[in-house]
């Protein structure tokens, strides 16, 4: 499907070519009141200076339908002197828009680069060495919201070869979280899970007990995709690294330690007594989404954005009586609650400079996110529009329209340099607030950050010899014997050699 540019209708100020018409008009009449060239020139100049900056934009949605340009979009461009041209493109698809737009070589004034997990797009890092898009980094100095929403973590995870080409689109790191139907453990009499034999006893219940109370053995305990995120919050838990780490002072894969083969061995238990969904191995994001909304999963991996973004809404409309929470405090055999951490951000904003061909364009569009950066669009992006979204009630703010919320208020997000989900904790507007503040304001939880994701490489080694040799380790395919084998097959495919190029860039800038 092919879309179309979304344009913000609310732009601020007359557009230039009607100014000058307007002011030409004016000198028509009057050959005495002309002002001399030189007062127009800089008439002009000032006009230039001080109109709406126009700024093309490439973003991604969730919802059913793209985004609207409303009035939400509207205060944005007012409040940063800006008119917005937005090419949404659907969440699914958008890996393949962008390198689609990248191949065209049309490409928009800003372009939200999205990761594979935490590596960088193949074609985005050969763009980058080509000298294809601009170094934000020297910049962002002069500008201090910007500078102080961004913080050096961020930067340090977006870094290409020590360098920052790109403005992360903020989340909190340890976002990533499981996902529960509460109504199914309320009908069941369970509670939370904390512990790993809580969390295996809460999976078989929610295949064997009839959670949905509809007398019929048709749910599945835990909702499994083929990119086994379900597998990598247990690794961790165990004690693996998140992805990759320094294990007995060596830069480390994850799958090369022992906590990685024993979270296998869970998977493989859950898996033999038909625990999980049997066809995991080619189950997407979005198939998972259709499960939970289908009424047919218990539990999942995902993201506590995903509680505020409406992708569940079809189960809510189904079933009212559904509830989904969640949690992220599970003590494995370490002792300690551990956590996935993501790159603290989702997604990166890029600047190519045959669209943006000036270092004076360049300027305008960082004072854009500036300006987003600042505590009146955070909280724009956290609430919405007074008396449209939300009210001040007895000093607390209260929810409005949850369908107006969603529709108009969580696209912002996108936009975004700020986490608007942890501003809006901070709000205590949604239903979920209080449970997503347990997770992101948990000073237990011990987040495992993935030492990997700044750095690049031009060595290939195919990342199908690991994921089949698991995946055929859990369905009981595969023995210890052949899965040593594929970690052997993998070393000697270049997977040393990237090992050693790992730990000279993280002994470069990693420590």
């Amino acid at each position: 499907m092919k879309m179309k540019p979304i344009t913000s209708s609310r732009a601020v100020g007359l557009p230039l070519v009607f100014l000058l018409g307007f002011s030409g008009a004016l000198a028509g009449c009057s050959s005495s009141s002309a002002p001399a060239a030189g007062t127009q020139q800089q008439a002009q100049t000032k006009q230039e200076d001080t109109g709406p900056t126009e700024i093309s934009f490439l973003l991604k949605y969730y919802s059913a339908q793209p985004p609207t340009a409303d009035e939400a979009f509207g205060i944005i461009e007012k409040h940063t002197n800006t008119k917005l041209k937005i090419n949404w493109a659907p969440n699914p698809s958008y890996e393949e828009k962008v390198n689609t737009t990248l191949a065209s070589g049309n490409l928009p004034n800003v372009i939200l680069v999205p990761r594979r997990g935490t590596t960088k797009l193949d074609n985005i890092v050969d763009a980058v060495r080509s000298g294809a898009f601009w170094e934000v980094g020297p910049y962002l100095k002069d500008y201090p919201n910007l500078s102080k929403t961004i913080g050096k973590d961020a930067l340090y995870n977006v870094a290409f070869e020590g360098k920052a080409y790109s403005i992360p689109s903020l989340r909190s790191n340890n976002e990533s979280t499981i996902i529960i139907r509460k109504d199914w453990l309320d009908n069941l009499g369970m509670k939370i899970p904390q512990t790993l034999d809580e969390y295996y006893e809460t999976i078989k219940a929610f295949k064997n007990n009839d959670p949905d109370k509809n007398g019929k053995n048709d749910t599945v305990g835990l909702v499994e995709t083929s990119d086994g995120s379900a597998f990598g919050r247990v690794a961790v838990w165990m004690g693996a690294p998140n992805s990759w780490g320094v294990v007995d002072g060596k830069f480390t894969p994850a799958f090369m330690t022992k906590p990685y083969f024993d979270a296998m061995n869970f998977m493989k238990k859950l898996y033999s007594e038909k625990l999980i969904n049997e066809d995991f191995a080619v189950v997407t994001q979005n198939q998972l989404i259709d499960y939970i909304n289908k009424g047919k999963g218990g539990l999942f991996a995902g993201a506590f954005a995903q509680l505020t973004n409406g992708q569940f809404n079809p189960l809510a409309d189904a079933d009212p009586k559904a509830k989904l929470t969640l949690f992220d405090r599970m003590k494995g055999p370490t002792g300690e609650y551990r956590t996935s951490a993501g790159a603290g951000f989702n997604g990166e904003f890029m600047i190519p400079k045959s669209s943006v061909k000036t270092e004076a364009q360049l300027k305008k569009i960082l004072a854009f996110f500036d300006k987003l950066a600042d505590d009146d669009m955070k909280k724009l992006v956290a609430l919405g529009i007074e008396g449209k979204h939300y009210k001040v009630e007895n000093g607390k703010n209260t929810l409005l329209d949850a369908k107006a919320f969603t529709n108009d208020v969580v696209p912002l997000r996108w936009i975004m340099v700020a986490d608007g989900i942890t501003d809006r904790v901070s709000a205590g507007l949604n239903s979920f607030d209080a449970e997503i503040a347990s997770v992101v304001t948990d000073k237990e939880l011990k987040i495992i950050n993935d030492l990997s994701t700044p750095f690049t490489s031009k060595t290939v080694v195919d990342p199908k010899i690991i994921d089949d040799a698991r995946t055929k380790y859990i369905m009981g395919q595969l023995d210890e014997k052949g899965w040593n084998d594929a970690i052997q097959k993998w070393r000697s495919s270049n997977g040393d050699k990237l090992i050693k190029e790992y730990e000279e860039q993280y002994a470069k800038i990693g420590k």
